[in-house]
């Protein structure tokens, strides 16, 4: 959402969502000043609605946020048991057997690469949907102290 704020000099185009992402009460309260001497004074409105409307939707993208990381949380540990099931079988022949030059093995050592590559992707997911998370947790205490300033 942009608000186009218009003074006596000039005027201005503000990104809302880009702005109230730096999360900074200050920056929030000098924007507030200047569009209350402005000439668009409406524009407070805006943000209001902005930002009751993102708190309002905050409930639901946490319970999306948090059923994500519930699935990769199983992901990965479905992940580390298929890691430590192909180690074992794996390990379980010593280097000397005719095995460890067969075919067998070289098809394990892949099934292991693979099980880690994967357990790799599925934490880097599951480290962003938290960090998305608790980033969402964040914004909502931020936008309460927005909402207190406007009104």
């Amino acid at each position: 959402m942009d608000l186009q704020i218009r003074y006596e000099t000039g005027s201005m185009t503000v990104h809302l969502e880009e702005f109230l992402n730096i999360r900074s009460i200050a920056k929030v309260r000098k924007l507030l000043k200047l569009i209350r001497s402005s000439f668009t004074p409406e524009c407070e409105q805006q943000i209001k609605e902005f930002v009751q409307d993102w708190i309002e939707q905050f409930e639901q993208k946490q319970l999306e946020t948090e059923r994500y990381i519930t699935g990769y949380e199983q992901k990965v540990s479905y992940c580390q048991k298929q890691l430590r099931d192909a180690l074992y079988t794996r390990d379980s022949y010593k280097k000397s057997t005719p095995l460890h030059k067969s075919e067998g093995w070289d098809r394990w050592n892949e099934e292991v690469k693979g099980c880690r590559k994967e357990l790799a992707e599925v934490k880097t997911l599951l480290r962003s949907y938290q960090s998305r998370y608790n980033s969402h947790i964040r914004n909502k205490d931020f936008y309460k102290k927005v909402l207190e300033n406007i009104t």
